[in-house]
C-alpha cells in the first residue's frame, strides 16, 4: 500500500472513531438529562447567547433554548433583555423542560419556578442597576444587578426630577448602568429611587396631599433682597402674583410682597406642586395679614388711600372673620390636642365617625404607627372599634378651610389590640 493511501485511511479512520466518540458523548449527556428528569430536579441552565425572541443556553451539557417569555422573571418590553444580556451571560439560573426530542436534538427549557432570595431594600441605601428603559419622564432600572441575579428582577424607576443636574438623566443610555439612592416605596407598592437622596415625600404622593391646605410660610429675605418662601419649616415655595390667582387683587398683594421682613410668617394655601423644582405654588389671600404687612409702609412711600381703605372695609367683613377662624385652627398645628370621638348613625342605619376637636373644630382622622404600615382595610377596623365618647390624644397635622388633620399615633399594644378585635 502507498504512502499516499495508508495516510488518507488513517484519517478517515480518526474521523469515524472520534464521530463515534462524540456521539457516544452525546448520549450520555442525554441519559444525564432524562435522569434529571426523571428525579423532577430543577435544571440548572447558563445563559450563552442573545437570539431575537430568547436566549441561547447550555442545560447538562446540552445546548438549548428559553423564551423571553419563559425566562424566571418579566420585562414589559423584550429590548429591556438586550440591556441585561451582557450581565447574565455565564450566570446559572434553573428551570423546568419545556420541550425534550433526541431525533433531532432539542432541548428548550422554563425558567417560571420559584428560585430567588429575598431581599429588602434600605431606605436612604446605594444600589447600582442597569437602565432597561430610558423615557421623557425617567429611566427604569432593574437593580437585580446591584445584587448579581442572585434576587432576581428588581425594577423600580428615577423621575427625571430626581436627578441633579437634570444633564446626568439626558446622558445615562439603555444598557448602562448607575447608581441611585432607595427612597422607599408609594402607597402602589412602587419602588423609589433618585441620584441624591431627597424627601421620598416627593415621590410616594404625600406632598400632593398638601394641594388645598392652608400652612404657615416663613419669609426669608436674603442679603441681595431676594425672597424665599419655606412653608412648615420644610418645603420651598414660589408665591406668584399673576391675575389668574389674584383677579382683583394683584396690586395690593404685590404692595405687601415688597414690604416683606425677614422671619415673617404668613398663611398662605397650597395650589399646586411642582415635583420637577420640588417646590409648591402659595396663594396669599388672608385680609388682616396683608393689610399688618402693608401697614408697615410709611408715609413717604406710596400706598393708595383706595388699597387701604378696601383693607379696613374689610377688616369687619365675614370674610376677614373666617380668616381669623383659619389662623386660630392653623395655631394649632403640631400641638396635642384632644379628640373626641363621635358615633352617628344615618337614615340608612350606617354608622360612621366624627372627630370633635378641643370640643370646637372637625377632624380628619389620619391613623399612624412607628414600626408598622396601617392598611386602608385595618383603618376601618380600628375605627369602627371606637367607642362614642372616646378621647384620643393626637397631633394637628395641617389646616383647610373646612377641618383640621389630626393624627393619632398608635402604639404597638393599641394596634395589636384593634387589629386582633
Amino acid at each position: 500500500m502507498k504512502m499516499i493511501e495508508w495516510n488518507t485511511l488513517k484519517l478517515d479512520l480518526k474521523k469515524l472513531f472520534n464521530f463515534q466518540g462524540e456521539k457516544d458523548y452525546l448520549s450520555k449527556l442525554v441519559a444525564n438529562f432524562e435522569e434529571l428528569e426523571q428525579k423532577g430536579k430543577n435544571i440548572p441552565f447558563k445563559i450563552t447567547g442573545l437570539r431575537r425572541k430568547g436566549f441561547i443556553i447550555k442545560a447538562a451539557g446540552l445546548f438549548g433554548f428559553i423564551s423571553f417569555d419563559h425566562m424566571p422573571w418579566k420585562y414589559e418590553n423584550h429590548n429591556a433583555w438586550n440591556a441585561v444580556f451582557p450581565s447574565i451571560k455565564g450566570k446559572i439560573f434553573f428551570g423546568k423542560t419545556h420541550q425534550f426530542q433526541k431525533k433531532p436534538l432539542s432541548l428548550i427549557l422554563n425558567g417560571e419556578i420559584p428560585q430567588f432570595k429575598k431581599i429588602e431594600l434600605n431606605e436612604t441605601d446605594k444600589y447600582k442597576g442597569i437602565i432597561i428603559n430610558k423615557t421623557k419622564y425617567g429611566l427604569f432600572i432593574d437593580f437585580g444587578y446591584h445584587f448579581n441575579w442572585d434576587c432576581g428582577s428588581i425594577v423600580g424607576m428615577v423621575h427625571k426630577s430626581n436627578f441633579a443636574p437634570i444633564e446626568t438623566f439626558e446622558k445615562l443610555e439603555i444598557g448602562e448602568t448607575t447608581e441611585v439612592f432607595f427612597l422607599g416605596s408609594n402607597n402602589k407598592e412602587q419602588l423609589l429611587f433618585g441620584d441624591n437622596n431627597v424627601s421620598k415625600e416627593w415621590l410616594n404622593g404625600e406632598v400632593e396631599k398638601l394641594v388645598g391646605e392652608i400652612l404657615p410660610v416663613k419669609i426669608i429675605k436674603t442679603n441681595d433682597d431676594k425672597t424665599d418662601y419655606l412653608v412648615n419649616e420644610k418645603y420651598n415655595a414660589t408665591l406668584p402674583t399673576i391675575n389668574s390667582i389674584y383677579p382683583t387683587n394683584k396690586k395690593i398683594i404685590k404692595s405687601a410682597i415688597k414690604n416683606f421682613k425677614n422671619g415673617d410668617l404668613i398663611h398662605c394655601e397650597i395650589l399646586k406642586v411642582n415635583k420637577l423644582n420640588k417646590t409648591l405654588q402659595l396663594k396669599w389671600d388672608f385680609a388682616h395679614e396683608i393689610e399688618g404687612i402693608i401697614s408697615r409702609m410709611t408715609i413717604e412711600e406710596s400706598k393708595p388711600k383706595n388699597q387701604i381703605k378696601e383693607f379696613r372695609n374689610r377688616s369687619n367683613s365675614v370674610e376677614n372673620i373666617a380668616d381669623t377662624n383659619v389662623i386660630e385652627k392653623l395655631n394649632l398645628i403640631g400641638k396635642t390636642v384632644k379628640v373626641e370621638v363621635i358615633k352617628k348613625e344615618d337614615n340608612l342605619g350606617r354608622i360612621s365617625n366624627k372627630y370633635k376637636i378641643e370640643n370646637k373644630y372637625s377632624g380628619k382622622l389620619i391613623l399612624s404607627n412607628d414600626n408598622y404600615k396601617i392598611s386602608t382595610k385595618e383603618k376601618k377596623r380600628i375605627e369602627k372599634n371606637l367607642q362614642d365618647g372616646e378621647i384620643l390624644d393626637c397631633q394637628v397635622l395641617s389646616v383647610d378651610k373646612n377641618q383640621i388633620s389630626i393624627n393619632w399615633k398608635l402604639m404597638d399594644e393599641e394596634l395589636l389590640r384593634f387589629i386582633k378585635v
